[in-house]
């Protein structure tokens, strides 16, 4: 029996909204549309950038065509890059609680509605990529999260066996993190960083932590539940 655990990335292991808040408003400035700020680009993400820079227009009262989001996400995309993440950090004891998992045979997969390149770019920034073995970002697959066939391409790419009684854990601070493991059938763990601890309750999750560190103790209480 092995142990898995796929992470979200956004709002999970990382804040990366200042970064992209930069690059959207820098594409919205470049078409004469006013900024976001913060919060309003935050209730739009956990979707993809193609999702985000749709309703990062709708926002601004511009309906766009599906030709124009497409030319419009990879602008985007080409300015999200540009930032160089400078302005991504890791949520606090996230590192340690990682090494610790790790330590502890749990194999560590991620597994994000972000194309993959930024999600390999922004782990290899914060040293931390050496503890996954498998980065599935949206475009990995022909499926998203909250489907769950997003996080069983993620899982088949590192072993994952059901019928061996192998364990298996997401964890996200997103609904469709919640979802896409009740899809494929596995335990959910939301975490509260960016979200209050009500919202994040109210994902229907089977823990729910606001310090990351604690998260080895909710695994091992749901491993037991489900004993």
């Amino acid at each position: 029996m092995a142990k898995f655990i796929l992470f979200d990335l956004d709002g999970t292991l990382i804040d990366g909204v200042d970064d992209l808040l930069f690059a959207m408003n820098d594409l919205l400035a470049a078409h004469n549309l006013p900024p976001l700020i913060r919060h309003e680009l935050e209730a739009m993400l956990g979707d993809g950038t193609k999702m985000l820079t749709m309703r990062a227009f709708a926002a601004r009262g511009v309906e766009l065509s599906a030709a124009s989001l497409d030319k419009l996400n990879i602008d985007f995309n080409q300015r999200y890059v540009a930032t160089k993440y400078a302005q991504t950090h890791l949520f606090a004891n996230t590192e340690t609680t990682l090494r610790k998992l790790s330590s502890d045979g749990w194999i560590i997969g991620l597994a994000s509605n972000k194309p993959t390149a930024p999600c390999e770019r922004i782990l290899d920034l914060l040293g931390i990529s050496n503890l996954f073995s498998v980065v599935a970002g949206g475009d990995a697959t022909s499926v998203k999260k909250p489907d769950g066939g997003h996080l069983r391409f993620a899982l088949d790419q590192i072993g994952y066996d059901r019928v061996n009684g192998d364990i298996a854990v997401m964890v996200g601070d997103h609904a469709n993190d919640i979802n896409a493991a009740r899809d494929f059938g596995i335990s959910a763990i939301a975490v509260a960083f960016e979200v209050d601890a009500t919202r994040a309750k109210n994902l229907g999750a089977d823990a729910v932590v606001t310090a990351f560190e604690t998260l080895p103790d909710a695994i091992e209480k749901i491993i037991k539940q489900a004993a």
